[in-house]
């Protein structure tokens, strides 16, 4: 008699809802058939109106398992077609998994047996991300163990646990609380899961990774972009709202935890509402939240939310404020103190008061500048006060207090362009206090930055910023030598002598070798570099050593010309030029001596000893040898050598680059303009003040037109947004480059055929030479054609490029005021100026293309085919208007740039150490 083997009935539906994921939905179905317990489990694939194929795999992966169900309906979003597929299943247990995650082979065989054994509502395992970890408030209960928790209150972060996924739901009790997925709405997931996690009566705790979540490289979805999509607000106003039903059926401890969530998840939204929605829209927010948040106490509130900033907005709701949750800066602009604390400056009840108080205080030095008379030395820097908006002065005195020196001054709040730039509420976060020289006593003072409120006063210690450290030098004001120091780890100090004439400068160069002595003896960090320069100093004696470079392994931009001129027409001993040894740029410097290679031991050495470092670029990021690393450098070296720092820019300022060039951040010694428009700003708005030089570009010197070879170079500039730069490759891309405006743009201007038939006709060739950062991307833009061609930079610099086009075409890029410079006509081709001036963060600065630029603006490539024609068809001739722009702009056209810097450089004051 033959035995048969019966299947055991389906205990688990695992539905997965699909929508154009083809690159990603095979590696999710191959880790669902992976599964210990696949037979046991019923798949239930719902395609949501894919348009990229993933139906058809969807179909494929079910039509080789008999157990798998593949479904499709017109695109609804994620909770429609998960609800389709639960009122479908009929197994004891349900699962959720989304298309482009993974599960873990054991995933489904501990939730089932965790659920079964503990006879619970939900199993809930651990969830990784990948390629990255990522942080979850609601991990919290892991890492000690399965176990068994009666309700949500045993592990009350479990309630931040919003999605589906990474649980087992045992489907009678769902469909007992009627529980769904909200449809039409973001956060679909939350209308489900939360409710049944505090309805739940036993949850099962599987301490192991049953869920493998994947962080997209690219993405435009809900969650990256959680606060900038106006929908969101509404859709998680309205969870909350369905959440706040919930109160009176629960319990006064589950109901706790439920408030957690309600004051938690909306803090993010609450606090932003203002900025994204107007006035009628607002209000609509307000009165709901208030009637959610009417009964939880403030100081429940206060314990659940970041921090003060995320406060204001219930303090405004709890307070019926609409003014204050509208607009907070108007609201709010001091802070008073109490017991050393600070608290935003409202009034308020005794009750209210934990949500006035002020969570962190923050004030960074960056500058520290002797007065041209030596009687003062002014020192700024910016300071956080979190949740006090800074659109306008705050009303609250300040002060720098000098401990030590019994002295504190008035400090006065400064605007800055760079602070604004990153958000407008720090516009006015600035300040600056003056200090009498006279008054400073000899020793090492820290720094205070002091509140003087109504109430009384409180201060906070101010610390040092990258800035700060890299403006270490000695200040010399008559008898009094002032270097600004930190203590600890980055508590801003001053150390003060007061000793004048040769006695006092020995005494200074004795405490400065006792410095060095202790950093040497404490193993400190550059500990042998302290030492290799002290024991070298006497050698070099005073040589005035001036270091050149631009990226690591580049010679093609402003440095390499000024370093050219001052070996051959200024012929100075004591200037190198740092570069890799394998540079193919090497060749260009060849005869003029003095070329350092990058990282080896001359390198280092001269940089013990170098008064002055220049370059194009980021002095820090590609003059320091590799392994010296910027913080501890800028701490513990960078202040002993005290060399003039000068910044010869890559290309004209014309956007608003205060976020990264601001003195604040910079600061630089020396900073290179090349009309008076630009020197204006950056003096200004950047706060260098005599600091400009307005001299021209040592690489102008070169633009000599070598025209008449019938080229049109094509040269955009790079964008941010759609590629990891090579200086950060932790950064993500932002927009995928498929579809981008800027891939659009190329597509469409490279198939033309009014512009082939035009280039042709005419006998030129259009070149494309891609920023380097972008060139990964674009290696298959340009098509086999002759009229068209990639350039190839290591066989043309750029400069020269530049020189041998008739006709230049960027977007934004500043190689335009170079061509403008030489006197060939040029067009701007702005494809895409809503997403490079909002995605890819740039803002605009004094410079406006169709009023001051010099050639038309076209804003599609039809427009930019029109304009290539117009001017292949006059012989490639820039007209009047844009010379005469030209000629108004730039303080020189001349052959004289490369002598102008390296007057200024030379005028700057020796180091002082």
């Amino acid at each position: 008699m033959e035995s048969s083997v019966v299947d055991p009935a389906p205990q688990v539906t695992i539905i997965v809802p699909v929508y154009n994921v083809e690159d990603y939905l095979p590696e999710t179905l191959e880790s669902i058939a992976a599964q210990t317990v696949f037979a046991q489990c019923r798949v239930i694939l719902v395609d949501d109106g894919s348009t990229d194929g993933s139906d058809l795999l969807a179909k494929q992966f079910a039509a080789e398992h008999p157990n798998v169900t593949a479904l499709q309906q017109a695109n609804s979003g994620p909770g429609a077609a998960r609800n389709l597929a639960l009122d479908m299943a009929d197994t004891p247990y349900v699962a959720f998994v989304d298309s482009d995650d993974l599960l873990p082979p054991r995933a489904i065989e501990v939730l089932l047996k965790a659920i079964v054994t503990h006879k619970a509502s939900i199993a809930v395992g651990d969830m990784d991300t990948f390629p990255k970890p990522t942080s979850f408030l609601w991990k919290k209960p892991f890492g000690k163990g399965d176990r068994l928790l009666e309700t949500v209150v045993d592990a009350p972060e479990l309630i931040f646990d919003a999605g589906p996924c990474h649980k087992l739901y045992d489907l009678a009790q769902l469909r007992q609380h009627g529980l769904r997925f909200r449809e039409g709405v973001h956060f679909e997931d939350a209308f489900l899961a939360i409710p049944m996690l505090l309805k739940a009566e036993r949850i099962a705790l599987v301490d192991t990774v049953v869920y493998q979540y994947r962080k997209r490289a690219v993405s435009t979805s809900i969650m990256d972009n959680l606060f900038v999509r106006e929908q969101n607000f509404w859709d998680h106003l309205e969870l909350c709202e369905t959440l706040a039903e919930l109160r009176p059926e629960l319990d006064v401890f589950r109901r706790e935890v439920l408030e957690r969530f309600l004051v938690r998840s909306y803090q993010g939204f609450a606090m932003r509402a203002h900025a994204v929605f107007e006035d009628a829209d607002l209000w609509k927010i307000f009165e709901k939240c208030t009637r959610i948040y009417h009964d939880i106490d403030p100081s429940f509130i206060a314990r659940w939310t970041i921090d003060t900033r995320h406060r204001v907005a219930y303090l405004a709701i709890k307070s019926y404020d609409f003014e204050l949750f509208a607009r907070p800066w108007e609201r709010l602009r001091g802070v008073v103190a109490c017991g050393g604390d600070l608290h935003l400056d409202y009034p308020v009840t005794p009750s209210m008061l934990p949500l006035t108080k002020v969570t962190a205080v923050s004030a960074r030095l960056e500058q520290a500048r002797l007065s041209e008379s030596g009687d003062t030395i002014t020192l700024s820097g910016h300071m956080v006060v979190n949740g006090l908006p800074m659109r306008s002065p705050m009303q609250t005195p300040i002060a720098m207090r000098v401990r030590g020196s019994r002295l504190t001054a008035p400090a006065t709040p400064q605007r800055r362009a760079d602070l604004k730039a990153g958000d407008d509420n720090r516009e006015y976060a600035g300040f600056t206090a003056e200090l009498p020289v006279d008054k400073l006593r000899g020793g090492q003072h820290s720094l205070r930055l002091v509140f003087l409120t109504e109430t009384g006063q409180a201060s906070r210690q101010c610390l040092v910023s990258a800035a700060y450290l890299r403006d270490a030098t000695m200040k010399l004001a008559g008898d009094t030598r002032i270097l600004p120091t930190f203590t600890g780890r980055e508590d801003a100090a001053l150390l003060v002598q007061r000793k004048g004439g040769v006695a006092g400068r020995r005494r200074w160069e004795r405490t400065m070798r006792r410095k060095d002595l202790r950093h040497v003896a404490s193993r400190a960090p550059f500990w042998k570099e302290r030492l290799l320069r002290l024991v070298t100093a006497p050698l070099m004696g005073r040589r005035d050593v001036w270091l050149i470079g631009e990226r690591t392994d580049t010679a093609q931009d402003n440095s390499s010309h000024l370093f050219r001129h001052l070996r051959q027409v200024e012929r100075r001993r004591d200037v190198y030029y740092v570069l890799t040894k394998d540079s193919p740029d090497r060749g260009r410097l060849r005869g003029l001596g003095n070329v350092v290679t990058y990282d080896s031991f001359r390198h280092k050495f001269l940089m013990l000893h170098a008064s002055k470092l220049i370059n194009s670029y980021d002095i820090d990021a590609y003059m320091l040898p590799s392994s010296w690393e910027r913080s501890p450098f800028l701490k513990h070296l960078n202040w002993r050598i005290a060399f003039s720092r000068v910044f010869l820019q890559h290309g004209v300022t014309e956007k608003d680059v205060s976020a990264g060039l601001h003195r604040g951040r910079g600061a630089f010694d020396l900073f290179v303009a090349s009309s008076h428009r630009e020197a204006e700003y950056i003096a200004e708005d950047l706060d260098y003040g005599d600091m400009v030089a307005t001299t021209g570009m040592p690489r102008f010197d070169a633009l000599v037109p070598d025209r008449g070879k019938r080229r049109i170079l094509f040269m955009p500039t790079w964008r941010t947004y759609l590629v990891t730069p090579s200086y950060n490759r932790a950064a993500r891309p932002q927009v995928a480059f498929d579809g981008s405006a800027y891939q659009v743009f190329l597509a469409e201007l490279f198939s033309s055929e009014r512009l082939r038939q035009s280039l042709r006709e005419h006998g030129y060739v259009l070149e494309f030479l891609p920023h380097y950062e972008m060139r990964s991307l674009l290696t298959d833009v340009v098509p086999a054609d002759d009229c068209f061609a990639m350039a190839d930079q290591s066989a043309r610099t750029v400069q020269d490029a530049l020189r041998q086009c008739d006709l230049f075409i960027t977007d934004y890029s500043s190689t335009a005021f170079d061509v403008a410079y030489l006197g060939t006509p040029l067009i701007y081709a702005q494809f895409d100026a809503d997403e490079f001036w909002t995605i890819g963060g740039y803002k605009k600065g004094y410079f406006e293309h169709r009023e001051d630029g010099f050639g038309p603006v076209c804003a599609t490539a039809e427009e930019t085919v029109d304009a290539i024609i117009r001017y292949l068809e006059n012989g490639c001739t820039r007209e009047e208007e844009y010379s005469r722009r030209a000629a108004e702009f730039f303080v020189a056209q001349d052959r004289d740039n490369s002598q102008r810097v390296a007057a200024a450089i030379a005028a700057l004051p020796g180091p002082q150490r």
